[in-house]
């Protein structure tokens, strides 16, 4: 490999919300040594070439207000294209410091007060907090579990879609917590139940750079034109190449009519700068660095092969499947025996491990962790064998 996944990085001390932010976030005492397995970044350096570019740009010396070149469309635009074979316009692209606060100008500006937003629980609570914050109803389309594989209750979508009050769909996709790489035919169908029903589709795809071998991602947006001008794409390489602290998103709008009034939303909000580093790290990352990403998804499964076969020699009440895409396992502690508050007492304060309680991401998650192994092997060592102490510790 030309990166050195299996490098440990010291990131203590720097301001990393990840590892600075873990004792204090799930309340353990400061001197307590926690494994930092929660939010979605990762304890990989970023490329070189990015790493070199933003040398290049601090060493320049002024860092003020930019404009956006020309390189950062043109970018976004040959990626799409040469890792999904899907053609972006320049005119689509629309810049937003985070996917967040993207998918909340959207919200603020398609939908109005009390309008329904459709949401597949268990998923990533800001889609939550987007609806709850801007004084929309959520509406949950639960997904189905089936020993572990998620699928789309369509039945339910669709009457959920015929309900004129549901104005907006956010899907996560690939999935975010459940790990699922939405099919081309979950899609069509689901994208068609919107189109039909007049109901706005949002597709979160920031993770879709990370999907696993054996699966492909779809890209709402080149599965049809009528799907596309229904439909809303956003999207970051935060995720893809750790730049998530430089803040540089970006939505995909083909339909003028939606894009100008996310636009005009962003405005209000104040949101037009870019800062200096974003888009030169973002512009390195997909000009330079696909092998980055192919050699990241490899490492990364091999961690997910590692925990699941220790899980299955060792801990069986637990359950994991290895995930279609995302960098996060969504790990089922039912079978423990454990009451969700005692499931999180004890990955936080038993096995000392920070992981994302997976009740955050609604009901049907009581009873799961979300755990993030996009970090070095030994890390990921460390942390089954806390685990596994910790359940040692329970039946002495």
């Amino acid at each position: 490999m030309r990166h050195n996944f299996d490098e440990i990085i010291d990131r203590k001390n720097i301001h990393s919300s990840k590892w600075d932010d873990c004792n204090y976030r799930f309340g353990v005492d400061k001197n307590v040594e926690m494994i930092p397995m929660w939010i979605a970044d990762m304890d990989f350096n970023s490329p070189k070439e990015v790493v070199d570019e933003i040398k290049k740009r601090a060493a320049v010396g002024n860092y003020g207000y930019i404009v956006t070149s020309e390189d950062f469309y043109n970018s976004i635009i040959s990626w799409f294209k040469k890792r999904y074979d899907v053609n972006v316009k320049k005119d689509w692209i629309v810049f937003s410091p985070g996917v967040l606060s993207g998918l909340n100008a959207a919200i603020q500006s398609l939908t109005n007060k009390n309008d329904g937003i459709i949401i597949q629980e268990p998923v990533y609570y800001p889609f939550m907090d987007g609806a709850n914050n801007n004084e929309r109803k959520i509406v949950n389309n639960q997904l189905i579990n089936t020993n572990g594989h998620y699928e789309i209750d369509f039945d339910d979508l669709e009457a959920k879609c015929k309900d004129s009050n549901n104005k907006l769909m956010i899907i996560s996709n690939p999935h975010n917590p459940v790990g699922r790489s939405w099919t081309k035919e979950e899609l069509i169908k689901l994208c068609k139940l919107c189109c039909d029903n007049d109901v706005i589709l949002i597709s979160d795809e920031i993770h879709s750079d990370l999907t696993m071998k054996g699966h492909k991602h779809e890209v709402v947006l080149g599965l049809s034109d009528e799907i596309s001008q229904n439909s809303i794409v956003m999207h970051s390489a935060s995720k893809t190449f750790n730049l998530a602290g430089l803040q540089t998103a970006y939505s995909i709008i083909p339909n003028e009519n939606l894009r100008n009034k996310v636009v005009e939303q962003l405005k209000k909000n104040r949101i037009t700068n870019m800062n200096w580093f974003g888009p030169c790290a973002l512009i390195a990352a997909y000009n330079d660095c696909e092998y980055y990403v192919d050699e990241l998804c490899e490492y990364v499964y091999q961690n997910m092969l590692y925990m699941k076969e220790f899980i299955d020699r060792k801990l069986p009440n637990i359950k994991m499947n290895i995930s279609e895409a995302t960098y996060m396992v969504w790990v089922d502690f039912r079978g423990t025996g454990m009451s969700n508050d005692q499931i999180e007492y004890f990955i936080t304060n038993e096995a000392h491990i920070g992981v994302d309680y997976g009740r955050w991401f609604g009901k049907a998650g009581e009873g799961f962790l979300r755990i993030n192994l996009a970090c070095p092997r030994k890390i990921l060592k460390k942390a089954m064998d806390n685990l596994l102490n910790a359940f040692k510790k329970i039946d002495d």
